[in-house]
């Protein structure tokens, strides 16, 4: 017979903001229905106030864990990629998001926890570990993760250098990114603004990429990289206004 072995809840000894850090999080069906409530209501708002419109849904994979990556020039930006998956895949999508941002508060890490599902990121001092968090969600089946390599939002607009951090998530493996060009939310809600304005935002969605025969070392993290900006740059160009 297996010897068996406590493990601790790692909720423990630790108090309620911090809880809400803890990645992965024990599922809850109270937070899971808050969650699909929020972007039900969330889906209805985008789509009146931003007339948002997502163009080429279907080459989303399905059944299968991918990167979602784009341009990042909005808050709008991770809830506009929500919006183009289905809601059923609600509990399975994570936003990659900046701990020393979104859970900088109680308020901010109740609200990113819970409503946004976000995986708190620490670019600042845990870089390495929070990559291996990605890595795990994308272990599983059928897992989202929403994420922006330039790393923070555009002063300009404009598309900024990709970071090597999602090569060193998918090169040399059969994980998938799918890249998307977002239009429109710079102008809706840019960085420094308080109050969003009711611009028409689109959504263009781009063919699958694989990076299997990437080597996995500094060169190739960063081909990675640019492969990735290269394909949502290509999307921006094909669809301008």
């Amino acid at each position: 017979m297996k010897e068996w072995t406590y493990h601790p809840s790692p909720s423990i000894n630790k108090s309620v903001t911090e809880n809400l850090t803890v990645f992965p999080r024990e599922r809850d069906m109270t937070h899971t229905l808050l969650r699909v409530f929020w972007n039900m209501c969330l889906r209805l708002f985008l789509k009146i106030y931003f007339r948002l419109n997502i163009k080429d849904r279907e080459k989303l994979p399905h059944d299968k864990s991918f990167v979602f990556v784009a341009n990042h020039s909005s808050h709008l930006d991770a809830v506009c990629l929500s919006a183009a998956l289905p809601v059923k895949s609600i509990d399975r999508t994570f936003s990659v998001a900046a701990k020393d941002f979104f859970f900088s508060s109680f308020r901010r890490s109740l609200f990113s926890a819970i409503f946004v599902n976000a995986l708190p990121f620490d670019r600042q001092h845990k870089h390495k570990e929070s990559l291996e968090l990605c890595a795990d969600v994308l272990n599983v089946s059928d897992q989202v993760l929403i994420m922006f390599p330039e790393g923070t939002r555009s002063l300009t607009g404009e598309i900024q250098v990709f970071k090597s951090g999602i090569g060193i998530l998918v090169a040399g493996t059969d994980r998938l990114v799918v890249p998307a060009y977002i239009d429109g939310a710079y102008q809706a809600w840019p960085k420094g603004a308080n109050i969003p304005r009711p611009k028409r935002v689109r959504v263009f969605i781009g063919e699958p990429i694989n990076f299997m025969g990437i080597e996995r070392n500094k060169k190739g993290y960063e081909k990675v990289a640019q492969l990735c900006a290269l394909a949502v740059r290509n999307l921006k160009s094909n669809h301008q206004r």
